[in-house]
């Protein structure tokens, strides 16, 4: 009774720091003791977030892990949801930060909006933008949930999308899982293979972005790759 009394009122202070300032003077396992604690039903937390840490090593590791392998190190059906929401409502609260539809200038900033939308991504993925020819945003949405090595499976995808919304210019982005947002010799390839096919329809690959776990990388303004984009 006293070590649940004790940790009660250690998430008491957590949550009045957190009140006082914000996350970034909290530790990880604070942190992750708080989030714990919201469906705890009166227990304390401190050895199930050792845990999880210990098992991953990282508190984004932790967050983007599966729902199951959380499960079955001891967490709660509710502990696991709630972990998972995390970085999906972070995802969702970006693109929305950055990008507001009713705005009629689109006045956002493209490799934040891209970086986003990855958040608590399980795997790579690949995603679309299609612009206008006043570069305004027609289309934003994964295409695949996949290697962009297997660039040929989709090209045709691509095209289809493409001309169904009359794209001017395109940009690419996929994730790389592993967290290096630097572009591999595959992903070099593939960029050309997508910038040849959309050229033979008139239309222009703009950029292609490799997000990894801190940036959105531009291939475009990159000097080793914005040759490819000429």
């Amino acid at each position: 009774m006293e070590d649940i009394s004790a940790f009660k009122q250690k998430i008491k202070k957590l949550k009045e720091n957190f009140i006082e300032g914000d996350l970034k003077h909290l530790t990880d396992l604070e942190i992750l003791e708080l989030v714990l604690s919201y469906t705890a039903q009166n227990k304390d937390c401190t050895e199930a977030a050792k845990k999880l840490l210990t098992h991953f090593g990282s508190l984004r590791s932790v967050m983007e892990a599966p729902k199951y392998m959380l499960i079955d190190l001891g967490i709660t059906p509710n502990s696991a949801m709630l972990i998972k929401m995390i970085p999906q409502l972070s995802r969702v609260y970006f693109m929305d930060k950055y990008y507001n539809p009713n705005d009629k200038n689109n006045n956002y900033k493209l490799e934040e909006k891209i970086y986003s939308s990855f958040m608590g991504c399980e795997g790579e993925q690949v995603l679309l933008i299609l612009l206008d020819s006043k570069g305004r945003e027609i289309y934003f949405h994964v295409i695949s949930r996949g290697s962009v090595n297997a660039s040929e499976i989709y090209i045709r995808k691509i095209i289809d999308i493409c001309i169904r919304h009359h794209a001017f210019e395109v940009c690419l982005a996929h994730n790389h899982p592993s967290g290096v947002s630097f572009p591999s010799q595959k992903d070099i390839d593939a960029t050309i293979k997508v910038k040849d096919a959309l050229r033979a329809v008139n239309i222009k690959l703009k950029d292609h972005f490799v997000v990894g776990s801190t940036e959105a990388f531009s291939m475009a303004k990159s000097a080793h790759f914005s040759h490819i984009f000429k």
